[in-house]
């Protein structure tokens, strides 16, 4: 008995220090149980540990972030999802934090009242739609981007990634028929060429998806039922172009 015993601690300190010397293993890919016997201790390898992780994204804007009046699923993030992993890079779904209506200083608020417990290979923000169309001014803008920026620093990666999508041009659609389009559309220009500085200044990569926006006032399956907001055809543009700039 006394010798059977031995045998199995024997056996167990031999595995113990066979895992020690491995570096492909650490505390988290092992699970100790007990089985039938409280002196039978088995190492049982979490096979799922072993294989590389999915690139984590995180999608931070406001309504076309969060895809108003679309299914989930035709999100331009997820749809940029579903086109990187077709084209064999492996992601999670993406984490969403956006709303309609918010401006710059609404996505900050909910940032700083998050708790984040992973950090992020993948960071996309569209923001800033909302300022111009309440009038807010860019110096303000300007300054909420900075401290975006920090954040998103704080919630990335090391070896993460930034990238800057451009605001779409609400008025080439038919909810904007009572306004000047080309007021909107200048505003719209300023607030884009701040967004632009900033993604330079920062050195990360920016999508101009305004162009595409534009289609809407001529292309009316660009265009949800709401007059207003993207389609899941207008999103999908989005997403090829952002994944071709962004991964490809």
């Amino acid at each position: 008995m006394k010798f059977h015993i031995l045998f199995k601690l024997f056996f167990l300190l031999t595995v113990l220090k066979s895992c020690e010397s491995s570096t492909s293993y650490n505390d988290d890919n092992l699970n100790i149980f007990r089985g039938e016997s409280s002196n039978d201790l088995f190492l049982v390898e979490n096979i799922n540990s072993l294989s590389d992780s999915p690139y984590s994204f995180l999608a931070l804007g406001d309504s076309y972030t969060v895809g108003e009046g679309v299914n989930e699923d035709d999100r331009w993030p997820n749809q940029f999802v579903d086109l990187a992993n077709e084209n064999g890079f492996d992601f999670d779904q993406p984490v969403i934090i956006a709303e309609t209506g918010w401006k710059t200083y609404d996505l900050l608020d909910s940032i700083n009242q998050t708790n984040f417990s992973n950090k992020y290979d993948y960071i996309s923000l569209l923001i800033g739609v909302n300022n111009q169309f309440n009038s807010r001014p860019i110096h303000e803008f300007e300054e909420d981007l900075n401290k975006l920026m920090n954040e998103m620093k704080r919630i990335k990666k090391d070896d993460g990634s930034i990238i800057i999508i451009s605001i779409p041009d609400w008025g080439y659609t038919p909810f904007a028929e009572s306004v000047e389009m080309s007021d909107i559309s200048e505003k719209i220009d300023l607030f884009n060429s701040s967004l632009m500085k900033f993604a330079a200044t920062n050195d990360l990569k920016y999508v101009d998806v305004t162009e595409i926006s534009r289609r809407a006032i001529n292309e009316p399956n660009l265009i949800t039922d709401d007059n207003l907001h993207p389609s899941e055809s207008m999103y999908l543009e989005w997403a090829n172009k952002i994944y071709n700039i962004w991964i490809d």
